[in-house]
């Protein structure tokens, strides 16, 4: 067996001597690389043991009371959706009074608009607020021009049949 040729014969031999001239010729390049490689491994090993350990307790004052490590927060509930219930099918009979009930309302309102233009025509020298004041009392005494024709216990007031209009 030859010089560290370890079994290889003559080509063992030569790949030796290779490997002898390479780290000869280029040994500043590879120590170089060495060195930046050992830096780098040496600041992820640093900076994962800094991480891992836990902060240093603050030196307290003797009249200060043994103040307790910080808790983590409680974990915040989701609020859970709103759910809706599903709508009720309405029948025949209830859907009708339903449509009834709306289109009373609504013509109601829109007496009460009606009411409350004539009022504002009725007195044109009056604030907004005030005339504002007039419909609301005489809305809430139930009264409108155009719902029931008219008041009939204020005297003066236009009383006529329902349905019959004047020409």
């Amino acid at each position: 067996m030859g010089a560290g040729g370890a079994g290889c014969g003559p080509a063992g031999f030569i790949f030796l001597l290779l490997v002898i001239w390479f780290i000869s010729t280029y040994w500043v390049a590879i120590l170089a690389t060495l060195c930046v490689i050992t830096v780098i491994v040496g600041l992820i090993v640093a900076s994962v043991i800094v991480g891992r350990t836990p902060t240093p307790e603050v030196s307290q004052e003797s009249q200060e009371p043994p103040r307790l490590p910080a808790q983590a927060p409680k974990p915040v509930r989701r609020a859970k959706p709103v759910r809706t219930p599903k709508p009720k099918t309405l029948s025949a009979d209830e859907l009708a009074a339903q449509m009834r009930a709306f289109k009373q309302t609504s013509h109601l309102r829109a007496m009460q608009e009606w009411d409350y233009e004539w009022i504002l025509l009725a007195y044109p020298n009056k604030s907004s607020g005030e005339i504002s004041e007039i419909a609301n009392a005489h809305f809430a005494h139930g009264r409108s021009i155009g719902v029931n024709c008219g008041d009939p216990t204020l005297p003066g007031f236009n009383v006529r049949e329902p349905g019959k209009h004047d020409p």
